[in-house]
């Protein structure tokens, strides 16, 4: 039986023959497809637009991560000081935006089945198409060893990691996990939640972190270079599946005024386990310049819905009020208590705003700026 290696070589020689990378960009054809045509290559073909043409020696990857494209990245700089007049590619079924990015900024040719394109022979031949997504979502295969650490428990561990950017073992993680179950343990004595996830479980998450190139290894430690970079890149996943994640809340009027402090202890009564404020609501502490137009509120408890919902029944008198059970108990880890009210971290406030975007994502940005990266800068 043949192995996905060998399979996708097949369906990319046949893609390449029926001109499937670059379907309907006008005037552009790729025309002698050769296999083995030398080594250490798999393929050769030629790119044509209008009059101008090169000559592609490429290299077939089933699976290409950030990562793996930085091990080839010396080796093509290499081909191309020998032969300048060629371009070499990679091809792949669909590459991620962040190895697309990656490409492009480190000069490496490539090709994938979901259309996207970068070829460049300075002063002879440029074509570029970026951001194609995989009809049939093939960009998981290029991310064979991933798992995505934005979303669910994995998630977790990119929290330490950007709370707390410094050097970090498994183990580390593993105890910083267990430390932040008991801390918030104490803070909400009536709230039941366990932060802990296994130490395979943290091993895939590093791994997958590895892979885009989000963290370094040093010796049996990991570090975080550049958190923004991270937490732009999950903040734009964040706001991908905000709306569907926004299915699983529901809105009350509120009757308890405009002010947090109030809302908070009106709403005291009614909540039994976890809750806290995100959004808005959230980074009004730290930027009181806000005006709430909607306050947000994560529950851990699914028992509270028919009891706030009569909220509904009051007089209104401040702004609305939006329930939401969260895709992972783990937005509650680093919430804290300001003047006896529950809120998130910076880092989830920040989440939940851009997602939101218009004028909170102004909001996110001063949270970003006056909050998030100074404690970066000091870590």
């Amino acid at each position: 039986m043949e192995n996905n290696a060998a399979q996708f070589e097949k369906s990319a020689i046949q893609a390449l023959r029926n001109q499937t990378p670059i379907r309907d960009i006008p005037g552009v054809r790729i025309t002698g497809v050769r296999q083995k045509p030398e080594e250490p290559f798999d393929l050769s073909f030629k790119l044509e637009s209008g009059k101008s043409r090169v000559r592609v020696l490429a290299e077939i990857r089933s699976a290409s991560s950030p990562k793996l494209l930085e091990e080839i990245a010396p080796w093509i700089r290499r081909m191309k000081s020998l032969r300048p007049d060629v371009a070499f590619a990679v091809i792949s079924p669909a590459l991620s935006l962040q190895s697309q990015a990656y490409c492009v900024q480190n000069g490496i040719n490539f090709l994938d089945l979901a259309g996207n394109i970068f070829i460049n022979v300075p002063g002879k031949f440029t074509l570029q198409r970026l951001g194609m997504r995989s009809k049939e979502r093939n960009e998981s295969a290029s991310s064979f060893r991933n798992v995505n650490v934005f979303s669910g428990r994995s998630s977790r561990v990119l929290r330490v990691l950007l709370e707390k950017p410094k050097r970090w073992t498994f183990t580390e993680i593993a105890k910083e996990l267990a430390a932040e179950t008991e801390r918030v343990a104490r803070t909400c004595p009536n709230g039941s939640v366990d932060f802990a996830i296994s130490l395979g479980s943290i091993s895939k998450a590093l791994a997958s972190l590895e892979e885009q190139l989000w963290i370094r290894r040093q010796g049996n430690s990991i570090l975080i270079p550049e958190p923004s970079r991270v937490l732009d890149a999950w903040a734009e996943k964040y706001k991908e599946r905000y709306r569907w994640r926004m299915r699983s809340s529901f809105q009350t009027s509120n009757p308890f005024g405009a002010h947090l402090e109030g809302i908070n202890q009106g709403l005291r009564p009614f909540m039994r386990g976890l809750y806290a404020f995100t959004g808005a609501a959230a980074a009004a502490l730290d930027a009181p310049f806000i005006e709430l137009d909607q306050v947000d509120v994560f529950l851990s408890n699914v028992n509270l819905d028919r009891g706030l919902r009569q909220l509904d029944t009051r007089p209104k008198s401040g702004p609305k009020l939006r329930f939401t059970f969260p895709y992972d108990a783990g937005v509650f880890m680093y919430s804290r208590l300001e003047a006896s009210i529950p809120t998130v971290s910076n880092i989830q406030a920040y989440l939940d705003l851009y997602a939101r975007g218009g004028r909170d994502l102004k909001q996110a940005d001063y949270l970003l700026s006056n909050a998030i990266e100074p404690r970066w800068r000091t870590a």
